[in-house]
């Protein structure tokens, strides 16, 4: 016989929750990536790509009034492609992925426990206390108090300034071999060594030189079962990665 406290049931409803996107928060590192975009791109292209990010993910609406979701227009000629929105939309947001849920043993047996694995991407600013009260916000009151939120691992977010030799070399040598290319900061939803690094006072930047034709879904094939880059991307980028160190290393 059904019953309301079918632990299944309960983390269906609980996974809604937390898989709704969370309000957009604008860091340093963004902040200076939209005002070189704003620089060097046209009103309308970088004015559709901030609106994209900033916008509610997934309603096509966004926070200032723009349009936010695939269809955001970019330019006079075609939309935002939905796979930068959505690289954009992650990087302006803390977001909750559900990656494994657990539940049930036999399927005549109403489950009394469920376990529901979540990968948290925190921005800069955000600790680990302030994800579990964000977690539990919105779990609400009702589910929250029949769940247990268990940490795994937590890694501090880290950032480096642009403003360094480092950073100037970098960007000094795309131009070198892209003289249309327009180094932007930005930051990456993953992990790195980074996070070690900083701590030495290292700069650390996340440097892979490629030239991806239009038509390349870069972001999507991250971790799935073809991820790939073309030759082509990889020939142009292996002598820019060795100007960049040999100018840097002098």
């Amino acid at each position: 016989m059904p019953r309301p406290d079918n632990a299944a049931v309960v983390a269906a409803r609980a996974i809604g929750r937390l898989a709704a996107p969370g309000d957009p928060r604008i860091t340093a590192p963004m902040a200076r990536f939209m005002e070189v975009l704003a620089a060097r791109l046209p009103a309308e292209v970088s004015g559709a790509l901030q609106a994209a990010a900033l916008g509610d993910v997934g309603s096509g609406g966004a926070g200032d009034g723009g349009a936010a979701g695939p269809g955001a227009t970019a330019a006079a000629g075609g939309p935002v492609e939905e796979q930068t929105v959505r690289a954009l939309q992650a990087l302006f947001r803390d977001t909750i992925t559900v990656g494994v849920v657990r539940a049930g043993v036999k399927y005549n047996v109403i489950p009394g426990l469920a376990t529901i694995e979540i990968d948290c991407r925190v921005l800069p600013g955000t600790d680990e206390a302030t994800m579990r009260a964000d977690v539990m916000a919105r779990l609400g009151t009702e589910l929250a108090a029949v769940c247990n939120v268990e940490l795994v691992i937590f890694g501090e977010p880290v950032t480096t300034s642009d403003d360094t030799e480092l950073y100037r070399v970098l960007a000094e040598t795309i131009v070198a071999h892209d003289p249309d290319g327009i180094p932007v900061p930005t930051m990456m939803p993953f992990a790195t060594d980074a996070k070690h690094l900083v701590r030495l006072g290292v700069p650390c930047y996340g440097f892979s030189p490629l030239r991806m034709q239009p038509e390349e879904r870069y972001f999507e094939r991250f971790h799935g079962v073809d991820e790939r880059i073309s030759l082509a991307a990889l020939r142009w980028g292996l002598p820019v990665f060795y100007d960049a160190v040999r100018r840097f290393c002098g």
